[in-house]
């Protein structure tokens, strides 16, 4: 195993980072990514959906190969599979734009989750900023547990969120096994999930490495709060085959758990904000359930990602 994962470790590794406005994140993370210590070629390929505030120039500082497209054409699924098709290598990361790699050997013990036999994907904790608040933090404990876990294949597509979970914030794969599991371009977002339960399916176990971090949160106002939430809940309708009765009980438990967490971390002013915090989640998760049937200027409105409604799709099929 230990000379098998040696020599798997030598292979090239390609960093497709979709980028968009990132110029006050772009600096950092380029500059973590040229630091690491992983004795074989890597380049970074950046998807650039137009930006105007010096990321691009912050690109080329640190050599990455972009690749432009316009903003309208931008979606999740898209841009990573352009990525992928760009790619060089045949070991893929897929990593987002604020999302920070931790330690110069990040990239190694990353690289080695993927070579485990019977591992399609893998993908890595996330760590909050240190200024996160409580909500963000519990958030990420649930979500990014300090232990490792490794789900594996299933025999039947109908399955809950959380036995398909999986992030493209910081994942990996084999470029061969992205070929051929392409991620999903029509939707929102939860590309990621879709992507793993697609290889599940097909027979590849996902990993999830609690020893690989990047430090990585947002502190989104209710407003956005809201309408990512939407967002998430339209793009699962396809995707997970979760019951109401499974997401109240799980929506319960959390805001239970969320509520011991902050008192047990004594931050009182965010408990009583927690009534309207969960609110907000709560609403916006169960009308983006039904999107579908609202009128498409109440979606656009509803939306954390106004263009999708209005996309215009390229072919996917242009390298």
């Amino acid at each position: 195993m230990h000379n098998q994962q040696s020599l798997a470790a030598l292979e090239g590794v390609s960093i497709i980072i979709p980028t968009y406005q990132g110029a006050a994140y772009l600096d950092q993370t380029l500059s973590a990514l040229r630091s690491q210590d992983y004795p074989a070629p890597l380049e970074i390929v950046a998807i650039d959906s137009g930006s105007t505030d010096g990321s691009l120039a912050l690109l080329q500082k640190y050599d990455a190969s972009i690749t432009a497209i316009p903003n309208e054409h931008f979606s999740h699924g898209y841009s990573r599979n352009l990525g992928i098709r760009k790619a060089q290598y045949p070991i893929l990361v897929f990593l987002s734009q604020d999302a920070l790699p931790v330690g110069t050997d990040w990239l190694r013990k990353l690289v080695e989750t993927v070579n485990e036999p019977g591992v399609g994907a893998a993908y890595a904790r996330q760590v909050p900023h240190a200024e996160a608040t409580p909500l963000e933090t519990f958030f990420h404990l649930e979500l990014y547990p300090p232990r490792s876990m490794l789900y594996r294949s299933i025999d039947s597509a109908s399955v809950p969120l959380d036995r398909i979970f999986f992030s493209n914030v910081c994942s990996i794969a084999r470029r061969e096994v992205c070929l051929a599991h392409l991620f999903d371009e029509t939707l929102i977002m939860s590309e990621d999930q879709a992507f793993s339960k697609a290889l599940l399916t097909a027979g590849y176990n996902i990993a999830y490495n609690a020893d690989v971090w990047v430090i990585h949160s947002h502190k989104y106002d209710l407003k956005t709060l809201f309408r990512r939430n939407f967002d998430s809940a339209y793009s699962l309708c396809g995707v997970s085959e979760d019951t109401w009765r499974y997401v109240v009980g799980k929506g319960l438990r959390y805001i239970f758990d969320e509520t011991v967490y902050v008192i047990r971390e004594r931050q009182w002013r965010w408990l009583l904000f927690i009534p309207v915090y969960e609110s907000t989640r709560i609403l916006g998760r169960v009308l983006g359930r039904y999107a579908d049937r609202m009128p498409l200027r109440w979606r656009e409105t509803l939306s954390l990602h106004r263009q999708y409604w209005l996309r215009d799709l390229p072919d996917s099929s242009t390298p």
